[in-house]
């Protein structure tokens, strides 16, 4: 387990590809319950106490599904256990500093400049979270960081609106 760590810290420093982690449905299962398990706390962030298990369960379906399709047109699916675990594994490493920002911009009215630290550590998270994930599908899809770049941006886009859609603010 020590060495997966290893591997997912690599990864997700840009200096390895998902091909170090073993291909392993027990660890990508793992990987998706975490990961919607810190979906649910960075929800309950944003949104407060709204449809929290929904929310997470549609998060975790979608980058399933949504690389799913991706690296099946791609002819690509032996690397998708891989793939997965590390984009599952390396958000579990970022989420818990994107929490901290969120937690950061509550404050706002009281501290600006703590709200404006949280708000710009968690754009840069995401940014480079992004650049992970374009990291891990060039890598898996033999394709360039650009290309890698778009699928992790129409992913967040997907689950953004997937989310809004399906889980609209009460009036």
């Amino acid at each position: 387990m020590i060495q997966v760590l290893r591997s997912l810290i690599d990864i997700a420093l840009l200096r390895r590809d998902p091909g170090a982690l073993p291909a392993s449905v027990v660890l990508l299962a793992l990987g998706a319950l975490l990961f919607g398990a810190l979906n649910m706390l960075e929800a309950g962030l944003l949104y407060g106490n709204d449809r929290l298990l929904g929310r997470a369960i549609v998060e975790v379906g979608l980058a399933l599904g949504l690389f799913g399709l991706v690296f099946a047109v791609m002819r690509r699916g032996h690397r998708y256990l891989q793939s997965m675990t590390a984009v599952f594994g390396t958000y579990l490493l970022i989420a818990p500093l994107i929490a901290v920002s969120l937690v950061l911009q509550g404050p706002a009215i009281s501290a600006y400049g703590v709200w404006m630290l949280g708000r710009v550590a968690f754009y840069a998270l995401t940014v480079w979270f992004l650049l992970v994930i374009a990291h891990i599908v060039r890598s898996a899809l033999e394709t360039g960081l650009l290309a890698g770049f778009a699928i992790a941006i129409t992913w967040v886009l997907a689950a953004v609106s997937l989310s809004r859609t399906l889980f609209p603010k009460p009036a």
